[in-house]
């Protein structure tokens, strides 16, 4: 969450640019701040967080929207969605996973919504995530084991 306006920011990783632009749009009109990201493009379709270990765009992000139907997924080549997913639960980010394939859910953490979204489903969901009382997800309260 920003500290200078209190909107939280949303990051919105969407390989289809009129999705990507219209949940942007949808976000915004709802009083968040929205960075926006392709996911993994050409040429070799890897994430320069699966490079780093970091999303630098996610450090900034309250929540992620992230669309599991990546470039990557569609070519079958560089970094999975999954990965992706992973790389942000493990950075304690809120993520709202849109995709056609269902999955499990963490409380308070990942929320699993289908792909093309109507718009208030996607803003409800993020809204419920993005919770201005919500506090960071403490430490005894995650739910994947990382290295200290």
């Amino acid at each position: 969450m920003s500290e200078s306006t209190g909107t939280a920011t949303v990051l919105v990783v969407e390989a289809d640019p009129d999705e990507r632009w219209l949940f942007g749009a949808w976000l915004e009109d709802a009083g968040y701040r929205v960075l926006a990201c392709p996911g993994p493009t050409e040429p070799d379709f890897t994430c320069v967080g699966d490079r780093t270990g970091t999303c630098p765009l996610a450090t900034d992000a309250s929540v992620v929207v992230l669309d599991m139907s990546t470039h990557s997924e569609m070519v079958g080549l560089g970094t999975a969605s999954e990965d992706l997913l992973g790389l942000y639960l493990f950075a304690d980010r809120r993520v709202v996973a849109l995709g056609s394939h269902p999955g499990g859910e963490i409380p308070d953490q990942l929320l699993r919504r289908r792909r093309h979204p109507e718009r208030d489903e996607l803003l409800e969901a993020v809204r419920s995530l993005a919770d201005p009382g919500k506090q960071p997800i403490r430490r005894e309260e995650r739910h994947f084991a990382r290295p200290e």
